[in-house]
């Protein structure tokens, strides 16, 4: 796989870690999705600038993630639509960016809501026991919409 003149390209190892983290949120299967973390991994929620943003949450180590994905149990259900992704990599380690948007429904006094995100994971990979694993995501919002989901073909 030949790399831009950046030094980023798709590479599917990684793409596959941000699928089964999208997969293992959605299924809250929360001890999975630690398991793609390196043991002091961490998480940081921001909205806006990826670098000067204040964090919105901040989840250090996989036990912290594991307990702090819990929070996505106040949804119904969530829907993380992984899209495309970008690394770079340097000898065991690699940065890289993925795209998301993701569907975290609700109820609101009965109604049901639709929060849609579009979001940019800032990655940093590490290799452990020869696996790559994430390091640290950023989690970006770029920007939110809380709307109305109807009832019309609701499960």
């Amino acid at each position: 796989m030949s790399a831009g003149e950046d030094g980023f390209a798709f590479r599917p190892e990684f793409y596959e870690l941000a699928l089964r983290y999208a997969r293992g949120a959605d299924r809250r299967d929360y001890a999975a999705v630690g398991a793609l973390f390196v043991a002091d991994g961490r998480i940081v929620g921001r909205r806006g600038d990826a670098e000067t943003a204040e964090p919105l949450y901040l989840m250090e180590g996989r036990e912290a993630i594991v307990a702090g994905l819990r929070g996505l149990e106040r949804f119904e259900k969530t829907s993380h639509l992984v899209a495309n992704q970008l690394v770079e990599i340097k000898g065991d380690t690699a940065t890289g960016e993925t795209y998301c948007t993701a569907h975290h429904i609700y109820r609101e006094d009965g109604d049901a809501r639709n929060l849609s995100m579009a979001i940019r994971y800032q990655d940093r990979f590490a290799k452990e026991g020869g696996d790559w694993r994430f390091a640290e995501r950023v989690l970006v919002i770029d920007w939110e919409r809380d709307q109305p989901l109807g009832e019309k073909g609701w499960v």
